[in-house]
């Protein structure tokens, strides 16, 4: 059992019975004492792993770690930190009960509990993720340990369960914040030193490419990157210096199970009708498009619609980082690869889109839209049976909401080379997105929600050049989630694919 605590300590008071607040002064000193110790311990390691240490106790360590191996997947990853785990747990008891074996002494004697924490934050930075491990990876350690008897963990379960947490940022060594519940939490734990922070990034990336077979690099070079830790629920964004000042890291976690449309109508993004809405609207396979900011819902919106697709043809999903995960059959995913200076090809979205066409695709969904792919995706449309698509916008006026939407969506499709420059793609853009969902997440109780949902039916070049279209839900705080307009056309539409649909 990990962190296990020694029975003569029970009578302490850990602080672990009341609401954890660093502001309780027996809880901060033990967390300061052992922040202390972690210091003076992490340099005392790293120089027992130098493989030019010739101390018998280097050695005996090195040799123990070689002689794990055998990664081949996440179970196999674990199973082999579990040994580590317990490795770096016999030497840290080593070095607490005879330090004069390691040629090392502490500034000050620490007690028993202050081991108990220190030892967890060692075994952290050596085998896991450093401070990021309970934040992140907590769902699969409970699988083998017993998490109660962790400080660090226990730190965190009296702020926020950890299965809430859906983002942790770091934006250098001492400023980690995570967002859980909709608010931003500071962590109280740092990284040791920006170089740490670097090696935890460096760990999951190269675990990640044992995984997947993979070929992801980040170093002075080619200082940004996007992966997937290999978890696989966490999707990892890094920038090293010289694009930034400092090595700053993003990690976006989501649930070990996708989220249902039904689980989005809990919490509060859309009601009954809406959900009855996106059913008949992907039975009949229209494209929609979800515009919205940054961390709004729309990936999260986007793979539950994507599970409403009728099971009568090959599905695909298009990405740069593995971020959908649609619970459906007959599913492909495909993923675009950047040019990594090993002579690798780009691999883009109008690559993905060929091969589409080629393996039989009838349902295609793209993650982002950012630039050119949005022309591709939306020419795909023309050839399968559903499409779904998000791209980033920002809410500027209440006044012509659907023209800076889809101007927007316009702006990046005239960034692929093929597409029309002139006032003509309006035209195009306005028959091939049927249906836009805007999406927010509120200002006043950070909610995220649907906002708007239109069916579009064409564009007007007179008076300044208007998108036609018919509004047919629209969110209100007063009102709630309300029907707008009745629309013969819509009905009619869904009649044609053989959906019947009343609004």
């Amino acid at each position: 059992m990990v962190y296990q605590i020694d029975q003569q300590i029970n009578h302490f008071e850990l602080g672990f019975d009341k609401p954890f607040s660093l502001g309780n002064e027996d809880n901060l000193s033990h967390l300061e004492r052992a922040l202390e110790y972690r210091v003076e311990l992490f340099s005392l390691i790293n120089d027992l792993l130098n493989p030019h240490n010739s101390m018998a106790s280097a050695k005996d360590l090195q040799n123990k770690l070689s002689q794990l191996d055998g990664v081949s997947d996440i179970k196999s990853l674990y199973r082999i930190k579990a040994e580590k785990h317990k490795i770096f747990d016999e030497l840290i008891d080593g070095i607490f009960s005879n330090p004069q074996d390691y040629d090392f002494s502490f500034t000050k004697s620490p007690s028993v509990i202050d081991k108990v924490w220190t030892k967890a934050l060692i075994i952290d930075d050596f085998v896991y993720y450093g401070p990021l491990t309970v934040l992140s990876v907590s769902s699969i350690l409970e699988n083998d340990f017993d998490l109660n008897n962790n400080p660090i963990y226990q730190l965190l379960k009296k702020n926020i369960h950890h299965k809430q947490i859906t983002e942790i940022r770091v934006n250098k060594k001492n400023e980690i914040y995570y967002e859980a519940i909709n608010k931003i939490f500071k962590w109280q734990i740092p990284f040791i030193s920006e170089e740490q922070v670097e090696t935890i990034i460096q760990r999951i990336i190269t675990e990640t490419n044992t995984i997947n077979n993979a070929t992801i690099k980040i170093n002075a070079s080619s200082p940004i990157a996007d992966f997937e830790h290999p978890c696989g629920f966490i999707r990892c964004s890094a920038v090293l210096p010289p694009a930034a000042e400092n090595t700053f890291l993003t990690l976006r976690i989501h649930p070990g199970r996708p989220y249902k449309l039904e689980d989005l109508k809990s919490f509060g993004m859309f009601d009954e009708s809406i959900q009855e809405l996106f059913y008949a609207i992907q039975k009949a396979g229209m494209t929609i498009a979800i515009a919205g900011t940054m961390g709004s819902g729309k990936t999260t919106l986007l793979s539950a619609l994507a599970e409403c697709w009728p099971d009568n043809g090959r599905k695909a999903t298009i990405e740069d980082t593995p971020e959908l995960r649609p619970q459906i059959s007959d599913l492909i995913k495909m993923r675009t690869i950047e040019y990594d200076h090993n002579d690798q090809k780009n691999i883009d979205v109008t690559r993905l889109t060929k091969a589409c066409k080629r393996h039989s695709v009838r349902y295609a969904v793209l993650s982002e839209a950012r630039d050119g792919s949005a022309w591709e995706i939306l020419q795909l449309s023309q050839a399968i049976l559903g499409c779904l698509m998000t791209f980033h916008y920002t809410l500027r006026s209440p006044d012509h909401m659907v023209d800076q939407a889809l101007n927007t969506l316009v702006a990046l499709c005239k960034q692929h080379p093929l597409a029309p420059q002139g006032e003509d793609i309006k035209f195009l853009v306005s028959d091939m997105v049927q249906i836009l969902i805007l999406v927010e997440q509120s200002p006043s109780d950070n909610v995220r929600r649907i906002i708007k949902i239109y069916f579009i039916t064409g564009f007007d070049s007179t008076n300044g050049g208007h998108f036609k279209y018919t509004e047919l839900f629209s969110y209100d705080k007063e009102t709630s989630f309300s029907k707008v307009t009745k629309s013969n056309d819509f009905e009619n539409y869904l009649k044609t694919k053989g959906v019947d649909y009343k609004f």
